[in-house]
């Protein structure tokens, strides 16, 4: 099953329309220094990369990116029947760690290959580099995109609407953001935009965030499943 749901993953559209939009948005995200770089400006690629993994662009993005590939997909099957001959062949355990690692892989793997699309598009317009990779930034970026993916999931499950796996990570995002600018001044957590920079604390903070996240789409995986099957 587990199995199943990836090579699902690798077929769907949406992955790569994903994958290859993450790539454009980063590119947007260098606002006008991507200009100078298409006119032949000496510029650092690396630091590039770093610029446009940690701008305001990513984290508007983000959500909507990480949840398109599959994070409404334990919904469709569910809703349609489909889920019902799965479980009866491989057990609902296997079903539910099935699709939960499925919504997580498809966000982080279509971000991952993203990321390296567009430095790979850099290091051909500006080659060479006197900084190192930014993974610190990546990890935070893949950690992000796997925790709104989980909403979009939790998400469409509760609302029983596939719009919703979209809806809903990016009205959290936009919701995260105008609290930490309102009200929450200066707390890093809150904000999604802090989320993508890098730092170990930040890192730590996603890491919970996910876990917790996982174990309430668990729940609610489980109940709706007793709905339907």
């Amino acid at each position: 099953m587990i199995f199943l749901d990836f090579y699902r993953v690798m077929k769907s559209k949406w992955f790569y329309i994903a994958l290859a939009t993450s790539a454009v948005s980063l590119w947007m995200n260098l606002g006008s220094d991507s200009y100078w770089i298409l006119h032949g400006g000496t510029m650092d690629p690396m630091e590039m990369l770093a610029k446009a993994l940690s701008g305001p662009g990513s984290a508007l993005s983000l959500p909507l990116l990480a949840s398109l590939p599959y994070s409404a997909n334990a919904y469709q099957e569910l809703s349609s029947g489909a889920a019902r001959m799965a479980m009866f062949r491989c057990g609902r355990a296997a079903y539910m760690i099935s699709k939960l690692l499925s919504v997580v892989c498809a966000a982080a793997y279509s971000q991952a290959l993203g990321v390296l699309l567009f430095t790979g598009v850099m290091l051909a317009i500006a080659p060479g580099t006197g900084s190192s990779f930014p993974a610190h930034m990546l990890i935070s970026r893949l950690l992000s995109a796997t925790v709104f993916s989980i909403i979009g999931g939790t998400g469409a499950l509760l609302s029983e609407d596939t719009v919703s796996a979209i809806a809903v990570p990016t009205a959290v995002s936009f919701a995260l953001s105008m609290l930490s600018a309102r009200f929450f001044i200066g707390v890093r957590f809150i904000n999604p935009l802090s989320w993508l920079s890098g730092e170990a604390d930040i890192i730590l903070f996603l890491c919970i965030f996910i876990l917790a996240m996982a174990a309430l789409y668990s729940v609610v995986l489980k109940k709706v499943m007793l709905h339907y099957v």
